[in-house]
């Protein structure tokens, strides 16, 4: 069996986003929920990762978003939620990163297509903290127009185009 039939062909749009963040020096920490998953697989599978993500957390149960925010949100997927992830990654990112590397904190919160069907919107939220700015987007998909994967890779792609545009103060 040759290598690349045991691999998943990433497009080399994404690639070239992964390539372009993976040359600056800006490491970072990522929380990300409900989605967003292939942003992480693309990251970490294109030389240089290892110079730029410092940490990559799921916290996919609601257990598990308690604990990393140290309280019950008011919501789930919410921009606050975004925001607050953000904040702490930023924070993690700043306990792990090389002295004076700029650093950014990267909060995904989604509410995707699922196995059952969804009463509310398919939408995320995704926050950047850096520090000299905090950066929100609301996207709302179009329900019933992509499945689970495809909504996934919506997600995943902006997570990358976001990460990719941030500017750092010299």
């Amino acid at each position: 069996m040759t290598e690349t039939c045991c691999m998943i062909a990433m497009n080399t749009g994404i690639r070239a986003l992964v390539e372009a963040i993976h040359s600056t020096p800006t490491q970072s920490v990522l929380y990300l929920s409900g989605g967003a998953s292939q942003a992480v697989a693309w990251l970490l599978s294109v030389p240089g990762a290892s110079s730029t993500v410092l940490e990559a957390v799921v916290p996919y149960s609601r257990m598990s978003m308690i604990q990393l925010l140290g309280k019950i949100p008011d919501k789930f997927c919410s921009q606050h939620t975004a925001e607050d992830m953000a904040l702490l990654a930023y924070n993690r990112a700043l306990k792990l990163s090389s002295p004076g590397s700029p650093v950014v904190g990267v909060g995904f919160t989604g509410s995707l297509a699922t196995s059952r069907p969804k009463l509310g919107d398919h939408r995320f939220y995704l926050s950047t903290r850096t520090s000299d700015r905090l950066s929100v987007s609301t996207v709302t998909l179009s329900k019933g127009s992509r499945n689970r994967e495809e909504e996934d890779m919506v997600a995943s792609h902006i997570v990358l185009k976001t990460s990719c545009t941030l500017e750092f103060p010299p």
